[in-house]
């Protein structure tokens, strides 16, 4: 049986039908998407194999030989002469994608600074301060000049400098349009900084407090909820405009790190010479992005060989960005990021530079490690890392009654007949053994379902101290797949004649991506095949997911023992695992009832992760760990989204412990929530209701430490905060 096979041998049926609309002589389709019947038909014929390469690479050709749909040269219009060359030659010259990701890396791309680096390099200059649109190059910025506000005012008092010296000017936007990377928070800040120092942050933040404005920070801009500055605020990116807004980005690719312009904000450093065996400190700028600090990880030897234990799986995210929110890893035997910061160091309301340690100040620490950027605006972030581990990682594909089995109660015949397998006791028994102990116990546990797919891709391995063997993962010939891969997501997005075949079938697109998807995942099905590699390349196996915009919502349910209630549990309690195999199967039902409009269009996903000290980490108090579950969509599903992912959501609230109480369920801080209910009631009263003392907790901490460093809370508040906060700390 071949590896397609394997992949579609239940649920090749639709993919069928779209090969038989496209056969029709009576129909245009066939001819306007030319190659797309024959690809489907070997993808879903067991006798054929075809490699996941060559799969991307016939997909985009079929696009390109279109005569008669033009979105493979419209997109390919977006990308600089080098990289469509690169395009180019793996989809028309048919160039193998080991020989590309070799040259890439030799030869480096122009990444998404290309714009912004000479800007930055030549600071010294009065270009330093644009007026809206002046960087409207190819449609890059926004153009907004009707709306300009006494532009040769800003440029008198808005020309700020990095240095004490005044020689090196901060690069500011004037009106420019803010958008988030899911496009669901849109605003026009006042101004719009990219500082390059320390110093320049506290002149900022001076500028802001003498004119009454709010100045709030980002970086890669990858919340959906409404977190960030507000219209005629002003707006810190710690990342240059281009590489943060503009699609599509390439930090991802090898050769990108030659173009990375080293800053203060973006430096990494040990704090104290690392000792082998122990852990070690790590002082870092928040604009330093997950790509930049693998890369620093991989770089290190012998006694300095680190790695962090946990890490969410896009490098495309700055580390100010991931902390801010309180994001989170997998395994239960991990905490957040945020638990691991030993020290912060930010600029206050009064524009000084504060500190604040585990070693002198452990109680503030736990606000301030997840504060959302209301303690002030932070510039480095000091973490707690571990000597480098290494794992042996066995993926595999496994049917989805095998994967994580059917809550009791959920009989055979409610199961979708695509995923039902005949399973008999014993065999049901082992895979509810399996998943336990991957779930309670590994070190890295996570499970993909790609919608309406027969098989889940299980992602759980444990960590070793035995580096030898280990490689590269994925390798530059992979990650230029993977990029190839975004690349033909944006075609089938945007392609008018792929746009006909959905309006007949309303499932074309979401089958299409699950499909390939779920077969573009590894699938090791010997143990001697095993992918070795460090943790830094396991924990980031999925690259360029920049380029693909999508939805995203996330609830943290917290692990239940069997017996008793969770406020009384012990660690090593056993846990209802029912809980969470029924909030699963609730998202994969969810997905099979809204099979007409197919409003899930990416993974359904989660992951087991560990208790949290933090003060307003949603996992605090989940003793026993929590499911981290989430469902996502393409960005451009917004109508069909909204309401299905509400949905999902009344799904998982209703899940109640051996009690009959509702679970303390939470939402990721940022990921879509802001919007939506809870049991008929606003998600905000919910919010604020959950986190109870947690919030007075919060507010008064943030006292203290006003008091302690001296600045004034109330003033903090108005310099810092936004609407949504003011709501859920300071009842405004």
């Amino acid at each position: 049986m071949s590896q397609t096979d394997l992949v579609f041998e239940k649920s090749g049926s639709r993919l069928i039908k779209l090969c038989e609309k496209l056969h029709d002589n009576h129909d245009k389709l066939g001819k306007e998407l030319p190659g797309l019947a024959q690809l489907l038909e070997d993808i879903v014929d067991p006798d054929t194999d075809v490699p996941r390469e060559n799969s991307v690479r016939r997909l985009l050709r079929v696009f390109w030989e279109s005569q008669t749909d033009g979105t493979y040269s419209g997109v390919l219009g977006r990308y600089s002469t080098q990289e469509k060359n690169f395009i180019r030659a793996f989809v028309e010259d048919e160039k193998p994608a080991q020989d590309l990701g070799h040259e890439f890396d030799d030869v480096g791309v122009s990444l998404g600074s290309r714009e912004e680096l000479p800007v930055l390099a030549g600071e010294g200059d009065c270009s330093s301060v644009f007026s809206s649109g002046s960087h409207s190059h190819r449609g890059v910025f926004s153009t907004i000049s009707k709306k300009i506000k006494s532009f040769e005012e800003h440029i008198k008092h808005a020309t700020l400098y990095n240095d004490e010296t005044k020689k090196v000017k901060i690069a500011v936007y004037i009106d420019e349009k803010f958008q988030n990377w899911g496009l669901t928070v849109k605003n026009t800040p006042s101004l719009t900084f990219v500082p390059s120092t320390s110093y320049g942050i506290q002149q900022i933040v001076k500028y802001g407090k003498n004119r009454g404005l709010k100045v709030r920070a980002s970086g890669y801009r990858h919340s959906w909820s409404p977190v960030f500055s507000e219209d005629g605020q002003i707006v810190i990116s710690t990342l240059g405009l281009y590489q943060s807004t503009v699609l599509p980005n390439l930090e991802s690719l090898p050769g990108s790190q030659f173009f990375v312009h080293g800053t203060e904000l973006n430096s990494i450093d040990f704090v104290g010479v690392p000792q082998k065996g122990q852990k070690r400190l790590v002082r870092v700028g928040t604009a330093v992005t997950n790509q930049m600090f693998r890369r620093w990880c991989n770089k290190q030897e012998l006694d300095a060989a680190s790695t962090l234990p946990l890490n969410v799986i896009m490098v495309e995210i700055t580390f100010g960005g991931s902390n801010a929110p309180i994001c989170h890893g997998a395994g239960r035997k991990h905490p957040t990021l945020s638990d691991l910061v030993h020290a912060i160091e930010y600029v206050d309301v009064n524009g000084n530079m504060q500190t604040i340690s585990k070693d002198k100040d452990p109680n503030f620490m736990l606000v301030a490690s997840g504060c959302f950027g209301l303690l002030g605006i932070v510039t480095h972030i000091t973490l707690e890392l571990d000597p480098m581990t290494y794992t042996a990682m066995v993926p595999r594909k496994i049917p989805v009654m095998q994967a994580i089995p059917p809550p009791p109660g959920l009989a055979d015949e409610d199961i979708p007949e695509p995923l039902r397998i005949k399973m008999s006791p014993q065999e049901r028994a082992e895979a509810q053994a399996n998943f336990e102990k991957q779930a309670a116990d590994f070190y890295y546990p996570e499970w993909f379902w790609f919608p309406y797919t027969s098989k889940v891709w299980v992602n759980c391995w444990d960590n070793t101290e035995d580096g030898q063997g280990a490689e590269e993962f994925p390798s530059k010939a992979e990650v230029f797949v993977q990029w190839a891969e975004t690349v033909a997501i944006q075609v089938i997005q945007e392609s008018e004649a792929f746009f006909k075949l959905q309006n007949l079938f309303p499932w074309a697109q979401a089958t299409l991506l699950s499909k390939l998807g779920l077969y573009a995942m590894p699938d090791v099905t010997d143990p001697k095949d095993a992918i070795k590699t460090n943790i830094p390349d396991a924990l980031h196996f999925r690259r360029a997911i920049q380029n693909v915009r999508v939805r995203d919502m996330e609830m943290e349910i917290p692990l239940q023992p069997k017996v008793g209630s969770l406020k009384d549990a012990k660690p090593d309690d056993p846990i209802d695992w029912s809980l969470v195999q029924k909030a699963w199967w609730d998202g994969i039902l969810a997905a099979y009832k809204h099979k007409d409009t197919c409003p899930q269009r990416m993974p359904l996903e989660m992951r087991i992760t560990g208790p949290s000290n933090v003060t307003m980490a949603p996992f605090r108090g989940h003793k026993l760990g929590t499911c981290s579950i989430e469902v996502l969509t393409l960005q451009n599903m917004e109508a069909e989204w909204t309401p299905y992912a509400q949905y999902v959501l009344d799904q998982w609230m209703e899940l109640k412990d051996n009690q009959g109480q509702y679970l303390l369920t939470r939402p990721h801080w940022a990921k879509e929530w802001a919007t939506m209910t809870v049991r008929g009631r606003p998600m905000l009263e919910y919010i604020k209701e959950s986190y109870g003392d947690s919030i007075v907790e919060f507010r008064e901490t943030l006292g203290q430490i006003a008091k302690a460093q001296g600045w004034d809370l109330a003033e903090a508040r108005r310099r810092f905060s936004n609407e949504l906060f003011d709501k859920i700390f300071f009842g405004k």
